[in-house]
């Protein structure tokens, strides 16, 4: 990545590691260049400079006048909610990622009337999005929750209920096999920062946030303790479990930082964002771009479940609520067992035809 110097140009990748610039300025709103910024030898493109003198001269005119949002619009009540109580406990993370959802919906049902719109729309705006099903559903998600929090005050019913997903047959993110986790363990030796994310990933099944918090301040008698970052102002659930032998050896080989075991080179606590980044790029060059941080915790999970850990044992160690969640694992690992089970019986009753005959 080319390193730039251009006056309020910034690069700042998105959570999947993506090529983000913007131009940033105190007192003006971010502008996102869009342009390629490397021409592939190694200068910033024509492209590039061009949006990026066109943006720094729209910033020296004044700034347009605010006006006010016509009441019952979606502009009108998306900024209600963005305002409200509920939405300021959510965590930083949950609001920034909300507030993308909103936001993109907003460009072109901002001026329409919240009041009118009803579940064929919300069906036509998923169906819209069909190409990017995840995206799809999470718009539905985002807005079923800021119409049920609309009700009563604002509104009356909820466009959003009993939709059904997209990406029903999705499994999300990529659960990890034991010859994925090994091949990571191969290319970024014990002692390393890539290897004590995974050991803490995968013993603790922490999610990303929690990984890039945990430190010291969290150990007791050779326990972990700590309270999950996911949704900590709404409602807090505290996780304790016991650090296992991988863990510990690989915190005894490793440099780690003041606050937080895992620390950029400078010894400064990781971003939950800048964690992402490196967890994305530490999986790449270990020949694994289809493995991501998430998957890790899934592979905790199904470990976990094949090891006949219980639906509250699991809820327990990843801080889950609803039996369900654990379920789904334990599910999963009786299918894989039973499927063992049939194929032994088979081949036993293959062995004793051989002998037979």
């Amino acid at each position: 990545m080319i390193a730039t110097r251009l006056r309020y140009c910034v690069y700042d990748p998105d959570t999947r590691g993506n090529v983000r610039y913007y131009l940033r300025k105190k007192g003006h709103p971010k502008i996102r260049l869009k342009a390629k910024f490397d021409d592939g030898v190694g200068n910033i493109s024509e492209a590039f400079m061009k949006e990026y003198l066109d943006a720094l001269a729209s910033l020296a005119a004044p700034p347009p006048a605010k006006q006010l949002l016509k009441e019952d619009t979606f502009d009108w009540l998306v900024d209600q909610y963005i305002r409200s109580e509920k939405f300021q406990k959510f965590d930083i993370a949950t609001q920034r990622d909300k507030r993308s959802v909103l936001n993109r919906f907003c460009e072109t049902a901002g001026p329409l009337p919240y009041k009118k719109y009803r579940r064929q729309d919300m069906e036509a705006s998923q169906l819209k999005r069909r190409d990017t099903p995840g995206a799809a559903d999470k718009l539905v998600k985002v807005i079923r929750a800021l119409f049920n929090w609309a009700i009563p005050k604002y509104a009356t019913v909820n466009p959003a209920t009993g939709i059904e997903k997209l990406n029903k047959g999705s499994e999300g993110f990529h659960t990890w096999t034991p010859d994925e986790v090994e091949q990571f363990r191969q290319f970024h030796a014990i002692g390393t920062m890539p290897r004590l994310a995974l050991e803490i990933m995968l013993n603790v099944g922490a999610r990303i946030s929690d990984a890039a918090a945990l430190g010291r301040q969290h150990e007791y008698a050779d326990w972990l303790k700590f309270i999950a970052r996911k949704n900590r102002n709404r409602s807090p659930v505290t996780i304790e479990i016991p650090m296992t032998s991988d863990l510990r050896r690989a915190l005894s080989a490793t440099k780690t930082g003041d606050s937080t075991y895992l620390a950029t080179e400078y010894g400064r606590a990781f971003s939950v964002a800048g964690l992402g980044n490196h967890m994305r790029d530490w999986c790449d060059r270990a020949g694994l771009p289809h493995c991501s941080a998430h998957g890790l915790r899934k592979a905790a999970a199904v470990t976990l479940a094949e090891n006949e850990a219980t639906a509250a044992e699991l809820c327990a160690v990843f801080g889950w609520k609803k039996l369900e969640t654990a379920e789904t694992y334990i599910r999963k690992a009786q299918k894989k067992k039973m499927a063992g089970n049939a194929f032994a019986r088979l081949n036993m009753h293959r062995d004793r035809q051989s002998v037979s005959h």
